[in-house]
């Protein structure tokens, strides 16, 4: 397959190069990289005036390297031939003798396609829709074919840090005032692009241009300043070491010239792909984008057919619930206690849409779609013809009991999905005479932002309704898992179990800002006790109450837990363990209720507690049939709760460090602590007398 087509406008002397390359987004490989450095040639040859290039895919322009081309010989010689290969190319075609102009129409650019429009192209027109990104490090990589010099002759260098560490993914209108990329309209697009190299033949590539210059231009000692609060909020996890890599990269290419700094990235970047933690990270990426969306096997001719949707509850995850539904096509019909409460929901959701508009992440025309297919009502009576209800009122049995009832008088056939985070659908559907419609759809919040989608399927849950939970969650671009039912079933009960072991750590001594940071060192997004503040105090303890009334032996809540509740000491807005949700509030510490019956851990093994907490937990899910495979397991993990996602998650955590030796190290520390949270699984002694070790995933 020729993966770039080389055309040619005679008359205006333009030619233009056409990317094509095999699977459902153009990605950069061997072939890529040769077909790209032929038509450089031939273009040459030619004497063209210019060249644009462009995408013969809809959606996709460049979206990065070929990953399973590298992962056929993942070693650092291998990996780095191709980057410099690529750099090579690139370079070629910036120094070519005529203006080279990309043209995006509604198309990603990301990762090494972001980089090759900034370092070859020397102009970009995109149409609405166009996003551009240098998402590398969410595959634990950096950008090394030139994107963080390149990047930062373009925004600076305190705004490509931000893009490059974070990993971001940006309309094509944020950089609309860089001076290199214009918005302009799709029947236009072609027409601004000829015309523009038409007025810029002879051109210096920036990248080469001596005259160039960076915008927002630092002192070193601003830079100095920047390059160091990098590396202590990116740095501080040694299972990251991508993070390290990319600004070491950024920092010394600050004293290079242009082409030694693009080198020198290829010599941080390559011994990067023989780290097992960056391993785990490309087969997460994997695992999410190819088996995700396969991974609840449900038989989908059993879904209902839906295009109307109602939602009980225009709360925060009610909004959230019908946005996404809205978004992606059906009717959504927001009810709540009276038809005041509902419209102010919708209100709301109008509310956050403008504020999209107004940043240029949506278009207005999405923003009325969306609010054209919500209508917000009080009356029950219009879930006669609904097939499909979602229950998002807050955690109270009897409540959810009560609107079962009200629905099902009204339309006994429709499916009644229960937002709950802890209780199991056998409690909410023990009264109702058609257990078999009730189904769990945990939402994680924000709704839209977070992928993630727990389908629980109670004990007398219908293949009808379980089908036609997972195909409206597909249909929502969530990745569903199905778990089994059981009191906060896999994800709130071992979240809840991370937040538990936090204030555990804290009454063993440790100062609750130094759990929080060694969280971060162990690889978490946020600290427990953090999270605690973050997600809501009140939350957190309620849920916790309710684990444990159900499994007593299993979850028990810390006295200090419910000191902090009781005292009013919940975040949100109330005091908490930091002010403003950033600097510490000492305050806090009056409420800490020393253990001395625990020891104090060193902070290694405080780090491992927290890890082994949630590890030890998921196997737990496995011994109750709650969670059926370690995939479920691991994505579940990684997208809805935060476990550190160097790890792939809980079952190659495991089986990178040896099942035995991970169920002998849970032994110990159940023996030393006496928290249950420690006591090993059975699924280890399962594996471990079947002679497996290693390899669960």
């Amino acid at each position: 397959m020729q993966e770039i087509t080389y055309k040619i406008d005679r008359e205006k002397g333009i030619a233009v190069f056409e990317i094509d390359t095999a699977g459902p987004v153009n990605t950069i490989g061997e072939q890529f990289i040769v077909a790209l450095g032929n038509a450089t040639r031939r273009a040459c040859s030619d004497g063209v005036n210019g060249v644009i290039m462009t995408s013969a895919k809809a959606k996709s322009f460049l979206d990065g390297a070929n990953l399973m081309e590298i992962m056929q010989d993942p070693s650092p010689l291998a990996l780095k031939h191709l980057v410099l290969k690529l750099q090579e190319t690139l370079e070629s075609l910036a120094k070519s003798p005529f203006p080279v102009v990309a043209v995006l129409q509604g198309q990603t650019a990301l990762g090494g396609g972001f980089e090759s429009l900034l370092w070859a192209c020397d102009y970009i027109f995109a149409t609405t829709g166009s996003r551009l990104g240098l998402p590398e490090v969410n595959v634990g990589l950096f950008p090394a074919g030139g994107g963080p010099e390149t990047l930062r002759r373009v925004v600076g260098l305190k705004t490509a840090m931000d893009v490059i560490m974070g990993g971001k993914i940006l309309p094509a209108e944020f950089y609309e005032n860089s001076g290199i990329l214009t918005m302009v309209s799709e029947d236009k697009v072609f027409l601004e692009a000829s015309k523009w190299i038409e007025s810029n033949k002879g051109i210096t590539n920036r990248n080469y241009d001596p005259g160039w210059k960076e915008p927002d231009q630092l002192s070193s000692d601003e830079r100095e300043k920047l390059i160091k609060m990098a590396r202590d909020r990116y740095t501080i996890c040694p299972e990251k070491p991508y993070f390290k890599a990319a600004i070491d990269a950024i920092e010394e290419g600050l004293a290079l010239p242009f082409e030694e700094a693009v080198k020198n990235e290829v010599r941080h970047f390559a011994p990067l792909i023989a780290e097992p933690n960056v391993k785990n990270k490309i087969d997460l990426f994997f695992s999410i984008t190819s088996l995700g969306p396969k991974l609840a096997r449900v038989d989908q001719k059993k879904a209902i057919p839906m295009q109307d949707i109602a939602i009980i509850g225009a709360g925060l995850m009610g909004q959230g619930v019908a946005q996404v539904c809205a978004d992606n096509g059906m009717k959504v019909l927001l009810i709540d206690l009276n038809e005041e409460t509902a419209l102010e929901g919708r209100e709301k959701i109008a509310k956050g849409l403008e504020s999209l508009v107004n940043k240029g992440r949506w278009l207005p025309e999405r923003k009325d779609r969306v609010m054209n297919n919500i209508r917000a009502t009080a009356d029950y009576a219009e879930l006669k013809g609904v097939p499909l209800v979602i229950e998002a009122v807050f955690e109270d049995l009897d409540l959810k009991q009560k609107i079962l009832k009200q629905v099902q008088d009204i339309n006994p056939d429709i499916v009644f999905a229960s937002n709950t985070s802890t209780i199991p659908m056998e409690d909410i559907s023990a009264k109702s005479e058609r257990p078999q419609q009730v189904v769990g759809m945990h939402y994680f919040s924000p709704v839209p932002l977070m992928p993630l989608l727990e389908v629980i399927q109670g004990p007398k849950t219908s293949e009808t309704a379980l089908a036609t939970a997972v195909v409206l969650g597909r249909r929502q671009k969530k990745t569903c898992i199905v778990v089994g039912d059981g009191p906060g079933f896999y994800t709130s009960r071992t979240f809840g179990v991370l937040v538990m072991t936090g204030f555990y750590l804290a009454e063993m001594g440790l100062d609750p800002w130094e759990v929080d940071r060694l969280a971060l060192e162990a690889g978490f997004p946020q600290g427990p006790l953090h999270v605690y503040g973050t997600a809501g105090g009140n939350v957190v303890y309620h849920a916790g109450l309710f684990l444990q009334s159900r499994m007593p032996d299993l979850i028990p809540v810390p006295e200090t837990l419910i000191k902090m509740y009781n005292a009013g000491y919940v975040g949100a807005g109330k005091p908490c363990f930091y002010k403003n949700g950033l600097e510490p509030d000492e305050s806090a510490l009056e409420f800490i209720v020393r253990n001395t019956s625990l020891p104090n851990p060193e902070r290694d093994e405080a780090k491992e507690l927290l890890l082994l907490a949630m590890v030890n937990q998921a196997f737990l899910c496995l011994d109750e049939g709650v969670l059926r495979d370690y995939f479920s397991m691991d994505i579940g993990a990684i997208l809805g709760i935060g476990f550190p996602d160097c790890w792939h998650g809980p079952a190659r955590y495991v089986s990178q460090k040896g099942v035995k030796a991970t169920q002998e190290r849970l032994q110990g520390l159940y023996d030393k602590y006496g928290l249950p949270f420690y006591k090993p699984s059975k699924e280890f002694e399962r594996l471990v007398a079947c002679g497996v070790d290693r390899g669960l995933v």
